[in-house]
């Protein structure tokens, strides 16, 4: 805000000046340059109306102090202690100036010199605007009093007329008001302009600012971009890890049910091997006895039936028993082979449901609980069997763990039937204890267990959900109810195309 031309706020103010003082030096120098050689006019004029001895005398030292205010305003160092000299030095610059131009007003005599010097007057009144531009305090008084002092003064007494005064004032006022104006403009150009550079100043130490605030953004931007990109790597290699973990956890319950199959199936072999090997012993103690008998000439009738009898029913025991291995031993390698190897062939559902099952009785033995096979005969398909074999094993060693509670007998239905589009449906269900509506959207995700402290890895149904939707081209779902049970649906195709059968066949053997 201005007032009187200048700033309000007197530090600004003091801003300003000490801004311009270097500008105003360089100016008011040159100012006093061209008014030295103005001042050479009147000087000129000064041998037109006055004779040489007045000139040399007297006139020629009077100006002459004039050039020696001049230069002593011109020496004044730039400082901003020393800007009242300088400006008081151009006060008494022009106040002398003014005053040897009016004495020549009053020395000479002649109706026109009055309007003449009137003239001087003015430039000097003009000269005092533009030589300060920045203290209109001192501008105005100054110019106002030395048109007043002239006018009403000294120029009465050069003889000037009333209509020479009348004019010379007119053109002082316009003079002043010009002057008063034009410096009033000055300043305020100045100043606005010194307002303008200093907001280009502050907005420039802002945006210098900004522009440190973003670079520094833009390093902690680039930091945590490094850190995330190192945490991805981290997480790529940790997820790299976790799928091989998985994979080797995938192929560990893989080989462990083989194991607990071929360790179930040694245990069925020992009865029936057993039976044998006591029947072959007792007939062969018996042998032994026939044959003392015969070499001592005493056997008889009754010992000879008796060893027949004997003979008999341990071959009947053997034949049996070697039987029942033999079945066992068949039953078990087929499903040993199709668990282990990723053969496709074609196979009855319903009896290898059962020879599953039956590979299952020795883990099955000691359960309360019972498992009801309804699959209509003749369904055959195409397929490949050793991954059914995994879905169906890990289905029932599944409900064994989780759905019944300790003590509970149970049923476990497993349902097949066909379906248009050549395709089959297997429904595997239990009437246990169910499943929460938290849990049954993640029964199939690898590693999720809600019975991890008896050794549940969380992989058995996320291995039946790979091998169904992969390695059997089909679908499975899950329903459940709490209190009521669960249930598993399969949808599989009865005969695989070959589109995915190399897909499948990858995923089988890994």
């Amino acid at each position: 805000m201005l007032r009187f031309g200048e700033f309000a706020d007197r530090a600004m103010e003091q801003d300003f000046r000490q801004h311009m003082l270097d500008a105003e030096a360089r100016g008011l120098r040159r100012n006093l340059l061209a008014l030295g050689l103005f001042y050479l006019m009147p000087m000129a004029l000064d041998f037109v109306y006055f004779p040489p001895d007045v000139i040399f005398s007297f006139l020629m030292p009077l100006r002459a102090g004039a050039y020696v205010l001049i230069i002593a305003a011109m020496m004044v160092p730039v400082r901003t202690s020393l800007v009242p000299l300088r400006q008081g030095l151009v006060l008494a610059l022009l106040t002398y100036i003014w005053g040897t131009t009016s004495l020549s007003a009053l020395q000479v005599v002649g109706v026109q010199v009055g309007l003449t010097i009137s003239f001087f007057i003015m430039i000097i009144v003009l000269m005092n605007y533009l030589f300060v531009p920045t203290r209109m305090v001192l501008m105005l008084p100054w110019g106002l009093t030395a048109s007043a002092v002239y006018l009403f003064l000294v120029m009465p007494h050069t003889d000037a007329t009333q209509s020479q005064i009348q004019t010379a004032s007119v053109m002082h006022v316009l003079a002043n008001v010009f002057g008063a104006f034009t410096a009033y403009q000055l300043a305020n150009l100045r100043r606005a302009e010194f307002s303008r550079l200093r907001q280009l100043a502050a907005e420039h130490a802002r945006l210098e600012d900004a522009n440190d605030e973003l670079w520094r953004r833009e390093a902690i931007i680039a930091t945590q971009r490094d850190e995330l990109a190192r945490k991805v790597r981290e997480l790529q290699d940790a997820q790299s890890q976790l799928v091989e973990t998985r994979d080797s956890l995938t192929q560990a319950e893989k080989l462990a049910s083989l194991g607990g199959l071929v360790a179930g199936v040694a245990h069925e072999l020992n009865t029936p091997i057993g039976i044998a090997l006591t029947a072959i012993t007792h007939l062969e103690d018996g042998v032994v006895a026939l044959d003392k008998a015969v070499a001592s000439g005493k056997l008889t009738r009754t010992q000879l039936a008796d060893y027949q009898e004997t003979l008999r029913d341990s071959a009947r025991l053997v034949h049996t028993n070697v039987s029942r291995a033999t079945e066992l031993v068949q039953s078990f390698k087929r499903v040993a082979v199709d668990q282990a190897s990723a053969e496709r062939r074609d196979f009855l559902l319903g009896s290898y449901i059962d020879e599953v099952l039956q590979s299952l009785a020795p883990r099955l033995r000691g359960e309360p609980h019972r498992i009801r096979v309804d699959c209509p005969s003749g369904i055959h398909m195409d397929s490949y069997p050793g991954a059914l074999f995994q879905v169906l094993t890990n289905l029932v060693i599944n409900a064994l763990i989780h759905a019944f509670r300790p003590g509970q007998a149970g049923t476990i239905t497993i349902q097949a039937r066909e379906l248009p589009a050549d395709q089959v449906e297997l429904r595997f269900s239990d009437d246990g204890r169910g499943v929460g509506p938290d849990h049954l959207g993640r029964l199939f995700e690898p590693f999720f267990t809600t019975n991890r402290a008896r050794g549940g890895s969380g992989l058995g149904l996320h291995i039946v959900y790979n091998l169904v939707t992969q390695s059997l081209r089909g679908t499975i779902t899950v329903t459940s109810v709490e209190g009521e049970g669960t249930c598993f649906t399969l949808t599989l195709p009865r005969h695989l195309d070959r589109e995915g059968e190399e897909m499948a066949l990858e995923r089988v053997a890994g």
